[in-house]
């Protein structure tokens, strides 16, 4: 690791200190009780249901996984695949479905940028970070508008019966990889606080079956993330968010296109949140609200490698944009007795995105409108049956289309109807269906991307029909959750290729999708200090041609699986030997003069970790712990494509130290 790179860890560190210090110094011994840091998520949620459908990552197995963002542990969810694209951005997708049918939240705050519906996983940091929920299908209408395929949400780590807890972690390894992070959580008061800061850096991922540099993948990214909670009016909570992060990252280009691929950089890439949640309890109702505000800055250098370090003259290509967002949620619940509940939710966002897409040149502005309405009702009867109905109505208008012919404005109804059953005190069956639309963005509406698409204005909404029965089981030593799903997408938004030397793409409006598919996920701790982990998804993507299911849909693989076993004692060694298989799918193609697709083979993954535990001193009230490690991603440098012409990293080897008290 460089010392530039420490130096500015420190500064990032230094930061968040001084931030908390006067707090901390103002604090006597004794003033308040411990308070979970679990309770400090910043949500707006109307009531914090049970969720059927979901997978929680603990804060021990995202450790595990060694991650300098979310992209590192996003795969290790269920029918979760997270895929890298030509414009190098890390996107999640969920049960094979596009990145756009998927939100991820930071403490109830949504991550995906509205610009383009998604967010570059790679540019979300881990740092404070203690726990991931994913959420496949859709189990309930209060994620919000346009969540289809499921969501991911961030979750801050717990103290754990600790007044105060600080993790400092360092790790470096092949091709210029660094990274370093330190945590802080204190109780000062009533307040419940936490920093954390991080720094990340690598100049290139190496090739498969060779291991050469990539070129243009290098990566440098900081950020600091600080959080505060008190509890409020007796049973009510404040909580507070502030977080941001500035970094530059190059774009690998598409191999199979040779001089026509894309040679960008990123030279910024910067954002910033600030996030406010209160839940107070009102006479007979409990209401929660969320206020939220996204900053985001970003450059795009398209001038390729021997133009990158030229000075600009007026006319380039080189893009910037601008993006401006405000959240607002607002939710009351009321419990009727012990069984049953009713709850109203309302979303609205806005954002306004401006873009220069030449160096002095003019400016465009885009903005857009997106609200949302829910009413949702569950009631438990006969002991062991349950049924949850929800209604909403979601509407998005561009009020501003920058130089382009206005779309119009879009609504739809939303709804969703769950019924379970308990069978035992260990297992559950369930049954649901729901129907919801996804409005385009403003950017597949009318962003031209550096020349390579051509915007349509005239989109459609999405629309999804999920049919989908399900079971959980869990017991001390094991778990076990299972479902069989049968997605329909009316007006499902794709790419196409567009005929022409340009090789250029568009969006357009296919007549429909229809996924069905099966998956399975568990874990069983087999003996004290081992412990298995599994999961596997099956799907069959097609879409609607003269009035037949036989074209593949893009980028839907027929498979996923991710397999896992961990052995790790309180102390001593540990090992952790994990796989990860995409199965076969078609990918865009623009050198394919038939349909524009082509056939990507499976690929496995295999990782491995080893580990040393130390516990230093015998303090209860305050446990110090050690642990260094040794981590091979891609053991076999397997050659596997994210899509046509885009290799998944080969072999990787790290280490590092990791250090709490």
């Amino acid at each position: 690791m460089n010392l530039s790179l420490i130096c500015k860890a420190v500064a990032v560190t230094l930061t968040t200190t001084a931030f908390f210090s006067p707090v901390w110094a103002a604090t006597a011994p004794g003033d308040s009780a411990l308070v979970q840091i679990e309770e400090l998520v910043v949500s707006g949620n109307a009531a914090a249901v049970p969720v059927p459908g979901s997978t929680k990552i603990n804060a021990p197995a995202v450790s595990l996984q060694d991650p300098g963002s979310l992209a590192d542990i996003g795969g290790i969810l269920p029918s979760v695949r997270v895929a890298t694209n030509s414009r190098g951005d890390s996107h999640l997708m969920i049960r094979g479905a596009p990145e756009r049918h998927s939100q991820a939240f930071l403490d109830g705050i949504p991550l995906n940028l509205p610009w383009d519906e998604r967010v570059d996983l790679e540019t979300i940091p881990i740092t404070g970070v203690g726990r991931l929920e994913g959420r496949r299908g859709l189990p309930s209408l209060l994620d919000g508008p346009g969540v289809l395929a499921g969501s991911v949400h961030i979750l801050p780590p717990q103290l754990a019966g600790l007044t105060k807890h600080t993790q400092m972690s360092l790790a470096a390894g092949e091709h210029g990889l660094a990274r370093a992070s330190l945590t802080h959580q204190n109780e000062a008061g009533s307040w419940n606080l936490l920093g954390a800061g991080s720094v990340q850096k690598r100049n290139a991922w190496p090739l498969p079956e060779g291991g050469q540099p990539r070129q243009n993948s290098d990566l440098e990214q900081y950020s600091v993330l600080l959080r505060g909670s008190r509890p409020v009016a007796g049973t009510g909570r404040l909580n507070l968010l502030a977080t941001g992060w500035s970094g530059e990252k190059g774009v690998p280009a598409e191999m199979h296109l040779g001089d026509d691929a894309r040679f960008w950089r990123y030279p910024v890439r910067k954002r910033a949140l600030l996030g406010a949640s209160v839940t107070l309890p009102v006479g007979q109702w409990d209401l929660s609200s969320l206020m939220a505000a996204d900053f985001y800055a970003q450059e795009v250098d398209p001038r390729g490698p021997d133009n990158w370090d030229a000075p600009l003259t007026e006319g380039d290509d080189y893009e910037k944009g601008f993006d401006r967002t405000g959240h607002g949620q607002i939710g009351l619940t009321r419990w009727l007795g012990a069984n049953s509940r009713i709850s109203f939710q309302g979303n609205v966002r806005y954002t306004q995105h401006r873009e220069i897409l030449t160096y002095g040149g003019s400016t465009n502005s885009y903005a857009q409108w997106m609200t949302g309405l829910v009413l949702e009702a569950e009631h438990h009867f006969a002991k062991a049956w349950g049924v949850r109905a929800g209604a909403g109505w979601d509407h998005a208008a561009t009020p501003e289309s920058g130089d382009k012919d206005q779309a119009e404005s879009f609504h739809a109804p939303a709804v969703n109807l769950r019924l379970s059953r308990q069978l035992n005190a260990i297992s559950e069956l369930y049954v649901s269906g729901s129907r919801r639309s996804r409005f385009p963005s403003l950017r597949e509406l009318y962003s031209g991307a550096l020349g390579r698409f051509v915007p349509n204005p005239d989109l459609r909404p999405e629309q999804q029909d999920l049919l989908e029965v399900g079971f959980s089981a869990q017991e001390s030593q094991w778990h076990v959750t299972g479902a069989a799903f049968l997605q329909y997408l009316e007006d499902g938004i794709e790419k196409e290729s567009v005929p022409g030397p340009e090789r250029q793409f568009m969006r357009v409006n296919r007549t429909a999708i229809r996924v069905p598919g099966l998956e399975i996920s568990g874990g069983w701790r087999m003996v004290h200090n081992l412990q298995f982990t599994g999961q596997h998804t099956i799907m069959a993507a097609r879409v609607k041609v003269a009035g037949s299911y036989d074209q593949p849909a893009e980028d839907r693989p027929d498979y996923l699986s991710h397999l896992g076993l961990n052995w790790q004692g309180y102390t001593g060694p540990g090992a952790l030997v994990e796989a990860s298989i995409t199965g076969p799918r078609w990918s865009a193609d623009a050198t394919d003069t038939d349909d524009g697709l082509t056939r990507l083979p499976a690929g496995v993954h295999w990782n491995m970790r080893l580990s040393w535990r130390w516990e230093l001193g015998s303090n209860q009230a305050q446990p110090r712990e050690l642990e260094a490690h040794l981590r091979l991603d891609n053991v076999f440098d397997q050659w596997t494509n994210y899509q046509v012409g885009l290799p998944e990293p080969g072999r990787v080897i790290s280490g590092g130290l990791k250090f709490s008290m």
